[in-house]
């Protein structure tokens, strides 16, 4: 079930957050920024997730647990390449396509509440209504919640 609510991601709770990353996992700004600041020790879980794996290839995510009391687990989607040598930075729309596909197969048949920004619209620069249409494409069929949040 996708569904748009308007609000700030600051103030929502759920069992699940997805976090538009980057290649990295390296917080940064936008909502990477917002999640730093909520939740400064989120950084050390993400670097000890890239000790053990590795870094994403775009479209990937990573999912670890969420050190603070408003999620349980983050979704780290590799929004952005970071890579060194990286010949593109920013998104396109089949990265946003490859990361809604890969979080849709992880929440497949989980019944969850998951809390979600735009993803790639920031930095990425992508357009909010094409990126709105593939979420939607991908998150409506699933049993778990997914709740776009835009910004007021």
């Amino acid at each position: 079930m996708f569904e748009v609510i308007r609000g700030d991601i600051r103030d929502f709770k759920g069992d699940y957050i997805i976090n538009p990353s980057n290649t990295l996992l390296k917080l940064g700004s936008g909502v990477s920024g917002v999640l730093k600041r909520m939740c400064p020790k989120l950084q050390e879980v993400m670097d000890e997730w890239v000790k053990t794996h590795g870094f994403l290839n775009p479209g990937d995510i990573a999912v670890t647990v969420y050190p603070c009391e408003s999620y349980e687990f983050a979704i780290h989607a590799a929004v952005m390449d970071y890579r060194p040598g990286a010949l593109k930075v920013a998104p396109d729309y089949e990265i946003i396509e490859k990361i809604c596909k890969n979080i849709a197969e992880f929440l497949d048949n989980k019944e969850v509440f998951v809390i979600t920004p735009y993803l790639g619209t920031g930095v990425g620069g992508l357009e909010k209504k094409k990126v709105k249409e593939i979420m939607r494409k991908y998150f409506d069929p699933l049993i778990a919640k997914v709740i776009l949040v835009e910004r007021m």
